[in-house]
């Protein structure tokens, strides 16, 4: 996040309304905690739980990938895309993903990219759709069905999630494979709202760049479809967001918001066996 005041952007007059929309550490000062709970349940899932780590899918130090295969071969997967609005998160903070979808038969791997400041964005979703490639290519080393892969993503990863069914990612990719299909979770679809808010200090976009790498201002390059879920406490901008992309695009399915959660505790949902959004996102991947 941006070390700037919350009223200025370095300077620069925030929109105040965008955010209080997305500057969601303000909104909720318990996110620290939030995700080093998160960290703590992925090391216990890394620890209980077979795993291949750090295979690189490209030469760079960040181009690094977990996978956590199924037991049976021909298993569905999903590639989780982690959040942190491009400028923060690891792969490994978002291992909890994984235990109940893996008890359902569905491999899980979860990716890095490289981040803000030191990264843009167009890097990020070229390494995203980079990670889809490789994991693509080397299916069968972890008993992955080729043609049911999909990719998953929270917050900032919901965005490369989404980006991955337009020209920018996988549609018709160097493989001649096609996605099954994407789910955002809190996903962010229409990135002009944070062109004029402290989370920009280290995306540096201007309107043009937000513009050109936002989904809902993108042509859809996959017959892939999306699926959408928000928490149902989250930030009116949040659930805007889910209503701009399924007003955008055709084939935009909305799960139900998750009752009584916002945008980090929404994540809760892949530790409760016995969650209806767990089982309804569970029903998505292995359909």
């Amino acid at each position: 996040m941006s070390t700037c005041e919350s009223r200025t952007d370095c300077g620069r007059p925030l929109n105040s309304e965008a955010e209080a929309n997305y500057n969601l550490r303000l909104r909720h000062p318990d996110a620290l905690d939030q995700m080093a709970a998160w960290q703590r349940y992925a090391a216990q899932a890394r620890a209980g739980l077979a795993h291949l780590p750090d295979l690189a899918f490209g030469d760079d130090p960040d181009e690094r990938m977990d996978v956590f295969p199924a037991a049976q071969a021909g298993a569905p997967a999903v590639m989780f895309v982690h959040g942190g609005y491009w400028q923060a998160g690891d792969r490994r903070d978002v291992s909890f993903v994984a235990p109940e979808l893996v008890r359902a038969g569905i491999a899980v791997a979860a990716n890095n990219y490289s981040l803000a400041p030191g990264a843009t964005l167009d890097r990020m979703v070229a390494q995203t759709a980079k990670a889809l490639h490789w994991l693509r290519r080397n299916a069968p080393r972890f008993g992955i069905d080729p043609h049911r892969l999909h990719v998953m993503g929270h917050s900032a990863g919901g965005h490369l999630a989404a980006m991955m069914l337009t020209a920018h990612g996988v549609n018709q990719g160097e493989d001649g494979g096609e996605l099954r299909g994407a789910i955002a979770i809190s996903g962010l679809f229409d990135l002009g709202p944070l062109v004029g808010t402290s989370i920009n200090h280290a995306l540096g976009l201007d309107a043009a760049t937000a513009r050109r790498l936002s989904p809902a201002h993108q042509t859809r390059a996959s017959a892939a479809p999306l699926y959408t879920l928000v928490g149902g406490d989250e930030t009116e901008g949040f659930h805007a967001q889910s209503r701009q992309i399924a007003a955008h695009w055709r084939d935009v399915h909305a799960l139900p918001p998750v009752t009584g959660r916002h945008h980090y505790d929404v994540l809760d949902i892949f530790r409760d066996p016995d969650n209806p959004w767990l089982a309804a996102v569970t029903e998505v991947i292995t359909r």
